[in-house]
């Protein structure tokens, strides 16, 4: 019995990633949950009905990735190559038999910090994040310089389920800033230092449930960064680490974000 369903069993699809380009994979009905093994090796982001991912250093050891799209799970592997031949996977109109899973995919989705099990309504989520967008600036100074830019954060705000961030971009060469991948994490630090040599951190990477995808911030101008995230209550020695990468360029922007100044936001 064991043997004839091994047989029956499909093997994995492998979906080439880099950590130099954004690999793409689209779906027939929206992703509400991106589950990935070794979450610490891999960016995610969910848009609509797609997920967006790429490696955070080079040859990274492959992993599982399991996504529900509408009321279906698909699961796949991701795998490091350089350079991927194929980087959009589109299953529109495909059958995902062979990456369709039903067995375990409850108990893999628990404790995962990029598991978004809760329903999530878009409608909502983005009507909120327009509210924000004409809030007046609050936290100027929670900013970082790097090559020509300023990335800072505008405003937060926190309801029941998310926390949405509003980061201000300063553009100050003359091109274009064109968000590839932004990236979350939770980071709390331990007041002693690991082995006595370097502080000890743990990170929580956090899947954004709202926001434009690819938004642009052209050359000699501002713009406005609008996301939503789970909503998390971390220590006050902890901060949230927002990264913004672009598409077209080598320019990363890191921003720590208190987490007091995201327990004390106000509600939306």
């Amino acid at each position: 019995m064991g043997e004839a369903l091994a047989q029956e069993a499909s093997p994995l699809l492998d979906i080439a990633v880099s950590d130099s380009s954004t690999t793409y994979l689209v779906f027939n009905g929206p992703v509400s949950l991106v589950d990935v093994g070794m979450a610490n090796n891999y960016q995610v982001k969910i848009e609509a009905n797609a997920v967006f991912v790429r490696a955070r250093k080079k040859n990274p050891a492959p992993t599982p990735i399991l996504i529900r799209h509408g009321s279906n799970y698909w699961m796949g592997r991701l795998v490091y190559s350089a350079n991927p031949v194929l980087k959009l996977y589109d299953f529109k109109g495909a059958t995902l038999a062979s990456g369709t899973t039903g067995q375990g995919a409850s108990g893999s989705l628990t404790g995962n910090p990029l598991a978004l099990s809760a329903p999530i309504r878009r409608e909502e989520v983005e009507r909120k994040l327009s509210r924000l967008g004409q809030e007046k600036e609050e936290h100027r100074a929670v900013a970082v310089v790097g090559n020509g830019l300023v990335l800072s954060l505008a405003n937060v705000r926190n309801d029941k389920k998310f926390t949405y961030l509003r980061l201000k971009v300063i553009n100050r060469t003359n091109i274009d800033y064109l968000v590839d991948i932004t990236d979350f994490q939770l980071v709390e630090n331990a007041k002693g230092k690991f082995l006595g040599k370097k502080k000890n951190q743990a990170r929580r990477p956090l899947a954004p449930a709202g926001g434009e995808a690819n938004q642009n911030i052209e050359g000699r101008s501002t713009g406005y960064l609008t996301y939503a995230i789970p909503l998390y209550a971390a220590t006050n020695d902890g901060y949230l680490e927002v990264t913004l990468r672009e598409l077209h360029g080598a320019r990363v922007l890191v921003l720590p974000i208190p987490s007091r100044l995201i327990n004390r936001a106000k509600t939306i």
